[in-house]
């Protein structure tokens, strides 16, 4: 146990330093090796307990058990940042987290109390059960904040992608996809730590399965992190707020807004998007967004998104996608033999093969590998 949780609390950080001095850095970044860094003290702590290094390295271990309460709030924080949130730290998830963390300090303030001839005595309770009240209760409330934590941030996600599919064309471009998986990574960590912790001695949790749930799950957090490009320098950070602005509240358009604009005039811009999107293929620009097309055209991103919305009755991302999917129709039906289907699916704007199948099956109710089929039998891939 003591090597599993030492080479795990290294790794963190060496990832936290990795992630926090990087070269014209951004706030997300520092965030998420604030969270990196928090895993890593806990796992710290854990060590001079497993390993029998307490009594050298007392204040280490209760270290860890004071600052393992923000790493909810941190997880939260992070969402915020992707989901256009403000967050202070005058939030009441951060006000809890340091309230807790003071109460952390009854722990050492415990041991202190002590005769130095208890200490080794104390040391032995650490992996025997019942393991200190205070572990206990910070436990309980950990928990309990870091599950707070992901229900909002549930949330929070569920309808910023309500309020942004509407306007983006690629979702994976605006890192959606990428924070939907944090988010159940996150949900996944709590739920199945709670049954641990329900189910299984709260030492050997602690001391061992924790360590390698969460070894699997911060493995997968920076396959995913690398995978969609949300490791951010503070121009693409920039760069990507400016992208998404259209999910924030005050770029939507209000329904008595939309009642002003004339009819005519609606299906006029709506035959000129059409007729651009054919003209340039725009459309297979996998960072499109609905700004970038209204620019194109000289018209305000509203009147744009009013006659995508009202005129052609569908969303910027179904009209965008729908384009990319007649060209990747052209292309598997006549250029089949000089493109790959990722070459094909790139072409046609999509970023990724999963995210063309995906999107060929929406809008065509086969797949790619069916309509192959269709129009070249004797296809192999």
């Amino acid at each position: 146990m003591f090597d599993l949780n030492i080479f795990l609390a290294i790794n963190l950080i060496l990832l936290f330093f990795a992630f926090f001095f990087r070269k014209n850095n951004s706030l997300p970044n520092k965030i998420l090796a604030l969270i990196l860094l928090d895993l890593a003290i806990s796992f710290l702590g854990n060590a001079t307990i497993v390993g029998g290094y307490f009594i050298d390295f007392p204040y280490l271990f209760f270290l860890s058990w004071c600052t393992s309460i923000f790493f909810g709030p941190l997880f939260f924080s992070y969402i915020c940042l992707f989901t256009r949130s403000h967050i202070t730290w005058k939030h009441p998830l951060w006000l809890v987290a340091f309230s807790v963390s003071i109460f952390g300090l009854s722990f050492p303030a415990t041991y202190l109390m002590l005769p130095a001839s208890e200490h080794a005595a104390f040391a032995r309770s650490l992996i025997n059960e019942p393991l200190p009240w205070q572990m206990t209760v910070l436990n309980i409330i950990g928990m309990l904040t870091i599950l707070t934590c992901t229900m909002v941030s549930i949330i929070k996600t569920i309808q910023y992608k309500k309020r942004l599919v509407s306007s983006m064309s690629n979702l994976e471009k605006t890192k959606l996809a990428f924070i939907s998986r944090f988010v159940l990574l996150g949900v996944t960590l709590t739920v199945t730590t709670i049954v641990l912790y329900l189910t299984l001695p709260q030492y050997r949790v602690e001391y061992l399965y924790l360590p390698c749930l969460i070894t699997l799950i911060y493995v997968y957090i920076l396959y995913y992190t690398f995978h969609h490009h949300a490791i951010f320098t503070a121009e693409t950070y920039e760069q990507f707020l400016e992208d998404t602005l259209p999910a924030s509240e005050e770029m939507r358009i209000p329904e008595t807004d939309l009642s002003i604009i004339p009819q005519n005039e609606l299906q006029a811009l709506g035959a000129r998007i059409n007729e651009y999107l054919l003209q340039t293929e725009a459309y297979t620009n996998p960072d499109i967004t609905i700004k970038m097309l209204a620019n194109s055209l000289a018209i305000p991103v509203e009147k744009a998104s009013a006659a995508i919305n009202k005129e052609m009755n569908k969303n910027f991302y179904d009209l965008i996608n729908e384009k990319r999917i007649d060209k990747a129709k052209v292309l598997l039906s006549d250029k089949l033999d000089k493109l790959t289907i990722e070459g094909i699916a790139h072409n046609a704007g999509f970023n990724s093969r999963a995210s063309f199948y995906r999107a060929f099956k929406k809008y065509t109710a086969i797949s790619p590998s069916e309509y192959i089929s269709q129009k070249h039998p004797n296809y192999t891939d």
